[in-house]
């Protein structure tokens, strides 16, 4: 019972859990919006290496299968193309701390579970021609609303490998000859000493090997948009060699390897055993050649960290005047940090101050071209409270909306990306430097309709 003295101060702090709970989920819905939204561009960069798929899927169309496909960029993109004839997604519930999903399609089947628990029997989808993994091994800090209440690991790289692992072992089961592997993978390439990165390389090599020799072809994807400073990169396997893949009993292979990872009472990543078997089909020409990779991709990334770098010491000898973005009302619940973490999705933020007696946000980008796609996108995100202004520029600037959307998407190729990636064999910039391609900020796909929900099987994946 709140005595009448305290009740003031009760109420006061009962309204601020309420709005730091409203701004909590109102910014996970943003981040799952931007979630979708950059797994759609890097589905048509995959698309364009790759010549749409026009050798790669069959003339009567294909079928695919998504895994952890929430919020489901990549599916809405494979359902756009009219070859696409059925499309299937296994998802985390969000309930339990997976994304929610955004996807609505009469083409597509959604089955709701946690891909550590399901088996290969318990699959909705029998066929496909292409396979996606690219689920994430979750904890409360990566979980949507920060709650995630399924199978924990000893250690990330145990759940992190045990994952990928199920995935192949999922998706490979329901993967057609001659089909189609795409997953996300990390590698940074540390000093020769380094215990852990000696453990992660033989690991690599292991599983590319595997891949080699499945897939007529194996082949590397490095966005120079999305994650491009980041060690994670894009791998399109194609030409699935179905009848390989069943004589050397690969399905336990990955089942007994995923098994391993989930129960081993090793605690120490650095002396866990993944993938021993394929040691024995392991040849000095595909170590090279997988070593040529992963260094390749070592050196993009460097490339862009580079690169990013010139810009900020560009960027940071004066302000924009353009490159402003104005947010009112601010409620005494968003922070300087809030509003930083929200708008730098669209491009560095150099600063943010708020003015409290007018409830006014000023945040300062370092180019004008990003305070554009923030002001476009914002409004139609459920990142602020209803009733919120976001617009661009100050009037006392002389800067009109129209005017900054006229600039947006006539970026200038820089010229020390041609001279960097000329390095490792690209001789053209990417469509979102040019903007005549997509954008990480507009919308795409369709929300209307309702999805086929089946219910997730409870068995539990056993051995062989």
């Amino acid at each position: 019972m709140v005595g009448a003295m305290e009740q003031p101060l009760y109420d006061e702090y009962a309204a601020q859990l309420a709005m730091d709970q409203e701004y909590k989920q109102r910014n996970a819905h943003y981040e799952t919006e931007v979630h979708f939204q950059k797994c759609y561009g890097v589905m048509g960069e995959l698309f364009e290496a790759h010549n749409y798929l026009r050798d790669l899927v069959p003339e009567k169309g294909f079928k695919f299968l998504d895994l952890g496909c929430a919020p489901g960029g990549f599916s809405s993109y494979l359902l756009e193309d009219p070859r696409c004839r059925m499309g299937f997604g296994v998802t985390l519930p969000s309930t339990v701390g997976g994304f929610p999903m955004r996807l609505r399609s009469p083409n597509f089947l959604l089955q709701q579970g946690d891909l550590f628990e399901l088996g290969p029997a318990d699959l909705v989808a029998k066929e496909v021609h292409i396979c996606i993994c690219d689920a994430q091994y979750m904890r409360n800090e990566v979980a949507w609303d920060e709650r995630y209440t399924g199978v924990r690991c000893r250690s990330k790289q145990h759940g992190v490998w045990a994952l990928l692992v199920k995935q192949f072992w999922l998706g490979l089961t329901r993967l057609l000859a001659g089909g189609m592997l795409i997953f996300r993978f990390g590698w940074r390439d540390g000093p020769p000493e380094d215990l852990a990165t000696v453990w992660y390389k033989k690991c690599t090599l292991r599983l590319f090997a595997l891949l080699h020799d499945l897939f007529k072809q194996v082949k590397d994807v490095k966005s120079d948009y999305f994650n491009a400073l980041q060690s994670s990169f894009y791998v399109c396997c194609s030409g699935f060699d179905r009848r390989r893949f069943e004589e050397r009993e690969v399905a336990k292979l990955l089942g007994n390897n995923f098994n391993y990872l989930v129960t081993t009472r090793i605690g120490d990543a650095n002396q866990l055993e993944i993938l021993q078997q394929v040691d024995s089909i392991r040849t000095k020409e595909v170590d090279d050649s997988i070593t040529s990779m992963l260094d390749r991709i070592e050196k993009l990334r460097i490339i862009n960290e580079q690169s990013r770098r010139w810009h900020q010491r560009l960027e940071d000898r004066a302000d924009d005047p353009r490159a402003v973005v104005m947010v009112s009302p601010v409620s005494e619940a968003l922070k300087e940090e809030d509003l930083a973490a929200i708008f730098s999705v669209y491009g560095r933020v150099k600063r943010v101050d708020i003015e409290r007696a007018e409830q006014k946000a000023m945040v300062q980008f370092a180019l004008a071209e990003h305070a554009t796609a923030a002001a476009a996108t914002l409004p139609g995100t459920q990142a602020f409270a209803p009733g919120m202004r976001i617009w661009q520029g100050e009037d006392v600037h002389g800067w009109s909306y129209t005017d900054a959307a006229d600039a947006w998407g006539h970026v200038q190729v820089p010229w020390e990306w041609h001279a960097a990636h000329a390095e490792v064999g690209m001789t053209s910039a990417p469509d979102s430097f040019h903007g005549s391609g997509y954008s990480p900020h507009s919308q795409h796909g369709s929300f209307d309709g309702d999805a086929w929900v089946a219910s997730p099987h409870s068995r539990p994946c056993g051995g062989f």
